[in-house]
């Protein structure tokens, strides 16, 4: 299937939480004397993160979040990307920033002159275990002020995380932008972000399904929370009444996508040199949606979503450091 002109030139925009990670070698016992257990994730204020940084020697910053990251992706695949999110006017804020700079990824922006750029202190122990202190800053107070409308004139696939449904400004941006989009013929796609979100919210985003999104994403965890099963035989029938094309993802197991009464198995691909299994999700977002946009089907959308993830896998951190793009042709995949 060749895409249609308009897919060739029209932006993929994000929207999600603009976070840096900063990662901090530490001992067990420095662990302990800061006093928070093993592989926690807890949200802390900034003062209290200054005060930890200080502590620690934080040896690498990257540019994080979950749609951020799927941005980042789907730039590195090679297509045109916007990004929606707020930031601070600060040292992170400029991570944040460059690095979606050199992607030539869309992102106007008006710093929060109130909270620093979000981030989240990573302390990693010698036995590879992560004990995250999250500081959400700035980025909860993205709102339709940072709305730009000459981005959303180019965009025709846009999606969010469900993260921002705890923000209710950013929720207000999302429903906003989604009708834009919507209604210059472009798409919808939703990630449900955590099985957490998705039970604090499971009303607003069912709702969801039958008025702003196209196309949802989720892994096992969180559709059987939407849902009330994970099993893909029970799936197919609950997006066929929502009218929505899914693709649900199952680790080691490979993924499902869920097109009108299609049913399609994606196989996962075989890694034995896994590094780091952060932003596999992301990167499955990436390939998935940026084969989607080009018009494949969604079964061959599924299967470039898996070898992106597949790829991600393979390094530290959650945005691909290599030619995807290549490996997907190599693969007969082509963009």
């Amino acid at each position: 299937m060749t895409e249609p002109a308009a897919a060739q030139t029209s932006l993929i925009t994000g929207m999600g939480a603009a976070l840096v990670d900063l990662f901090a070698d530490v001992k067990d016992a420095e662990l302990e004397a800061i006093g928070s257990p093993k592989a926690s994730m807890s949200l802390i204020e900034p003062a209290q993160s200054t005060t930890m940084q200080a502590a620690v020697k934080v040896h690498t910053q990257q540019p994080g979040g979950s749609a951020a990251n799927s941005v980042a992706g789907i730039a590195r695949l090679g297509l045109p990307t916007g990004f929606i999110g707020k930031i601070a006017e600060d040292d992170l804020g400029r991570v944040f920033t460059d690095a979606f700079q050199k992607l030539d990824v869309a992102f106007p922006n008006h710093p929060d002159t109130r909270l620093p750029t979000g981030h989240c202190l990573v302390l990693v122990t010698p036995d590879a275990e992560r004990t995250m202190h999250t500081v959400l800053g700035a980025s909860v107070t993205t709102s339709t002020d940072d709305l730009d409308g000459g981005v959303l004139a180019r965009t025709g696939l846009f999606f969010a995380e469900g993260y921002i449904w705890d923000s209710p400004s950013a929720r207000d941006a999302f429903l906003v932008a989604a009708e834009s989009v919507h209604a210059q013929g472009g798409k919808v796609a939703f990630s449900l972000a955590d099985g957490f979100c998705v039970t604090r919210h499971h009303a607003d985003f069912m709702g969801l399904l039958d008025s702003h999104i196209d196309i949802l994403l989720a892994n096992e965890t969180e559709i059987a929370a939407l849902f009330g099963s994970q099993d893909p035989a029970d799936l197919g029938p609950h997006f066929a009444a929502h009218d929505v094309m899914g693709a649900v993802t199952y680790g080691a197991e490979g993924a499902y996508v869920f097109a009108g009464a299609e049913v399609c198995k994606i196989d996962a691909q075989k890694v034995d040199d896994i590094v780091d299994l952060t932003g596999a999700g992301d990167q499955f977002a990436a390939g998935f949606l940026a084969g989607l946009h080009r018009g494949h089907a969604p079964e061959t959308a599924g299967k470039m979503g898996v070898l992106a993830a597949s790829h991600v896998i393979r390094q530290f951190g959650p945005r691909p450091q290599t030619d995807v793009a290549a490996q997907l042709k190599a693969q007969g995949l082509t963009l």
